[in-house]
């Protein structure tokens, strides 16, 4: 394995950590779309980038994906602040 692979493994296990953490304990159930629009938001702070939104543009669904991404930039604000 090279150091390319081992980084998004490890980006990958760390997300992972962060959304168990995140929606693991009680609170409201999310959908599909916001729950996808965290990970990916986590995605691309953990350097994966290119992942674009899947849902057409004036759908329930995109507008979850985005509020999704809101959330997962609060939980990347909140993991760089306890990892300092």
């Amino acid at each position: 394995m090279t150091v390319a692979t081992l980084k998004p493994i490890g980006a990958i296990a760390a997300i992972d950590s962060l959304l168990t953490e995140a929606f693991g304990r009680t609170r409201e159930v999310r959908s599909r779309a916001y729950m996808l629009g965290t990970h990916d938001l986590l995605l691309d702070r953990f350097g994966i980038t290119g992942v674009k939104c899947p849902f057409a543009a004036g759908t329930a669904e995109r507008d979850a994906y985005f509020a999704g991404k809101d959330e997962g930039s609060a939980i990347w604000t909140a993991h760089q602040k306890a990892t300092q």
